[in-house]
């Protein structure tokens, strides 16, 4: 398998690769320096739930906890996202 490395910055069309060639991982995670950026209610879980429908699966919090089952306690919430194919 000849494997490439391909990143453009935006979510969008990370995670659209992943759902068209069914591998890859996108990631977005906080470090000591950098605060979440992806919001959940409006950029995360509607994500997620498109990956999942096609197979794949997602990571939030930094836990094994699916996108889709982080409770939402603002509109405005943010948090950290790994989403990717499974196998």
């Amino acid at each position: 398998n000849q494997y490439t490395l391909r990143y453009t910055g935006g979510m969008v069309p990370d995670v659209f690769q992943i759902i068209v060639k069914e591998k890859g991982v996108f990631s977005n995670v906080i470090s000591p320096t950098t605060k979440a950026k992806l919001r959940l209610l409006f950029e995360v879980a509607p994500l997620a739930l498109l990956v999942e429908k096609a197979g794949g699966a997602s990571s939030c919090d930094g836990k094994c906890v699916s996108g889709l089952d982080v409770e939402v306690e603002q509109h405005d919430q943010r948090t950290q996202i790994c989403y990717g194919s499974v196998g």
